[in-house]
């Protein structure tokens, strides 16, 4: 075995140390002599392997990752792995993830990194996430080579700092109409490298906060409905991250601050545009059925929601939560499953979703208008069986130890009928062995 190397930078594609061993042993006729790990050798059972990766969002993946055997030490290097134990050393890394490309804050590209055995030691068994330590980043999987050699891929976070917006002005045209990042080409891979694409914006008069809008999507925004006073305005914008793993590892930007706009008593807004927090245009005129981001709302002619509950309009049944907002699909309440359209109608009757058909109770059923049904059913003449999670079955089913016959595609319970050649069912539907 060779020995160890010292604060050495690796290329990406190295090894070759290893293969010009491997090449001196087949010329020497000594390869087939040549065991992966005597008997006597101790074997290795965990490892511990530090990495770092210290580069600027949108920055490719250095091509160069610096190898460690003397130090637990964090380092500085813009790509390292090191270890130090007496037992194995690192002798390369390289990169699994692209190095050609852009990378940006949240990302997670691999590397894997190869651990060799001391004389004396070898890596036996397998390895995982309970037996290799990864400090610096998160262990992904492991294998061992032919030649005695653990590897080890290693998934290692992209940290930073976004970049503050640029160009943060007021429009020429439109009253309290903002905008940023104007040269913002959101097709360049290396800009949507540097950026998260949401940003906290706040609108001032003089000194004091007049509105704030946070991790917003989009480079303009709207405060003229804010603008309700005379003054002079202006507004502060940075760039925020928004994903959970962006979140984890980025930071907030520095602000970027616009210029001034004055607006007159003549020309201030009377604040109709204005948003709650839920994202609801108010306004003296805007009650009903309101949208706003692709959700529906109720409002009251007092400025209220619907919320919490259940309105009937026009023999209609809809469902709102705790926020206002009109809820679809399966939703329970209650204790009980209920269907609505993508409208927000409650479904009453047969419905299919999926793959499976459902009935909700109607009016004429009694119980519950619109409660999912489960167990036995008879509507129409014919008799239905609906499992615990309101799914109608087909074909044979057995139900309270008896076996029934439904007809597949229908659903409704076979009587007084031969299934098949064989298989009688009598007039309460059990077929009788």
């Amino acid at each position: 075995m060779r020995g160890r190397d010292h604060g050495r930078t690796h290329r990406k594609t190295g090894r070759g140390i290893a293969a010009a061993v491997l090449m001196c042993a087949m010329v020497l006729g000594i390869c087939g002599a040549m065991p992966a790990a005597a008997a006597t050798d101790r074997a290795i059972s965990g490892a511990t392997i530090r990495v770092g990766l210290t580069i600027e969002p949108g920055d490719t993946l250095p091509d160069n990752i610096t190898v460690y055997n003397d130090s637990s030490d964090v380092k500085d290097d813009k790509a390292y792995v090191g270890t130090n134990s007496a037992r194995y050393y690192v002798s390369d890394a390289e990169w699994v993830t692209s190095s050609d490309r852009y990378v940006a804050i949240g990302e997670l590209p691999k590397l894997r990194v190869y651990l060799e055995p001391e004389a004396g030691n070898a890596f036996r068994g397998s390895y995982g996430s309970s037996s290799i330590t990864i400090k610096g980043g998160t262990f992904v999987s492991a294998r061992r080579e032919g030649d005695g050699v653990l590897a080890v891929v290693i998934s290692v976070p992209v940290r930073g700092t976004y970049a503050a917006p640029a160009n943060a002005q007021w429009r020429d045209y439109g009253l309290g109409r903002a905008e940023w990042n104007t040269d913002i080409d959101r097709y360049d891979d290396y800009i949507t490298a540097t950026t998260s694409g949401y940003y906290d914006v706040y609108l001032y008069r003089g000194t004091t906060v007049v509105h704030k809008v946070e991790d917003y999507h989009g480079e303009t925004y709207n405060f003229y409905p804010y603008m309700t006073r005379k003054g002079t305005y202006s507004f502060r914008v940075r760039t925020v991250p928004h994903t959970e793993s962006q979140k984890q590892y980025g930071k907030k930007s520095e602000w970027t601050e616009s210029d001034e706009f004055y607006i007159d008593e003549e020309s201030v807004s009377d604040g109709t545009g204005q948003t709650n927090v839920d994202g609801v245009t108010s306004g003296t005129t805007q009650v009903g059925w309101i949208q706003s981001n692709g959700t529906w709302y109720f409002r009251y002619p007092n400025g209220t929601y619907q919320t919490n509950g259940w309105l009937k309009l026009n023999g209609i049944w809809y469902l709102f939560d705790g926020s206002g907002r009109m809820l679809t699909g399966w939703q329970q309440d209650k204790g009980q499953w209920y269907y609505l359209q993508a409208n927000g109608a409650m479904y009453s009757g047969w419905v299919k979703a999926g793959d499976y058909w459902y009935y909700l109770n109607t009016v004429a059923d009694g119980g519950t208008e619109g409660a999912m049904r489960t167990g036995w059913l008879t509507t129409g003449g014919k008799t239905y069986y609906l499992n615990s999670s309101g799914i109608m079955l087909e074909g044979w089913q057995e139900i309270d130890k008896k076996w029934h016959y439904f007809y597949p595609g229908y659903g409704y319970m076979a009587t007084n009928t031969t299934i098949g050649t064989y298989f009688y069912v009598d007039a309460n539907g059990v077929w009788n062995p």
